[in-house]
């Protein structure tokens, strides 16, 4: 494994995050919470197997389930629990939400992702999409443990493109056991690995956000009919504070 150890303080991740641009983080997820998570993955992409290859969620290199919070209530506990929260606020910010929540799995034998940068717009000298890679299986070299290329998020990399970056700059092998998490800036060249064996390599894609910045998906949308039942810290998670005001042309006032 060719990856330096982190250490777990806050300032220490905040230091490598700005640095190298991701991090590992031990145990963000108990053994049980692992279990719970890697049952209600595959309910969802049993549920979705009729669509999937149609729509390209299913295909030779991985499978995907996307917004899985708002499909799944286990999967909502998970990726809203407080060790998964408290990482992010310390990373980005007490203010973040919750921009994306996404289950994958890399298939057996795929040879794996093109290096890619989940936003390609970079920001350098300030992280504004984190994604937080829950690991629901052992991500070793040979079942497709996430490759980063250090420092890709920042300058000079910053300016070059994914495909230039991958011809000329070292890979690094991050391997993480289940229940671990790869963190890193939306804006590191990164992919997963390829899996040359026949096992499982199941994640939760979890992409938190500064509120003012566009996410993924509109989970105050997914989530109106069940405003009520949350509780404030999760209706913030979710976006329901960040959402543009409306005016009401007819009553004459301003809706939040």
């Amino acid at each position: 494994m060719d990856q330096p150890d982190h250490p777990v303080s806050s300032l220490a991740l905040s230091e490598a995050l700005a640095t190298n641009g991701w991090l590992t983080v031990d145990s963000i997820l108990s053994p049980s919470q692992v279990e719970t998570a890697r049952l209600a993955l595959d309910e969802l992409f049993e549920s979705e197997a009729d669509i999937a290859d149609d729509r390209g969620w299913h295909n030779e290199i991985y499978r995907v389930s996307y917004a899985i919070i708002a499909k799944h209530p286990a999967l909502f506990e998970i990726a809203l629990r407080p060790k998964v929260v408290a990482l992010a606020r310390d990373l980005i910010g007490t203010d973040c939400v919750l921009a994306s929540a996404n289950g994958i799995d890399i298939m057996a034998n795929s040879t794996g992702q093109r290096l890619h940068r989940d936003h390609r717009e970079t920001t350098p000298g300030r992280t504004l999409y984190l994604h937080i890679v829950c690991a629901l299986d052992s991500f070793r070299t040979e079942t497709g443990a996430t490759l980063v290329v250090n420092a890709s998020h920042r300058q000079p990399l910053a300016e070059r493109s994914p495909d230039e970056i991958s011809a000329s700059e070292k890979t690094l092998r991050v391997e993480v056991a289940p229940g671990a998490a790869v963190v890193f800036d939306g804006c590191v060249v990164h992919g997963a690995g390829p899996n040359s064996t026949s096992e499982r390599r199941r994640a939760l894609h979890l992409f938190f956000a500064k509120p003012w910045v566009q996410p993924h998906w509109d989970f105050p949308a997914m989530f109106a009919h069940r405003e009520s039942e949350l509780t404030d810290d999760q209706r913030q998670l979710l976006g329901f504070n960040s959402r543009p005001r409306r005016f009401n042309i007819k009553e004459r006032i301003i809706e939040s």
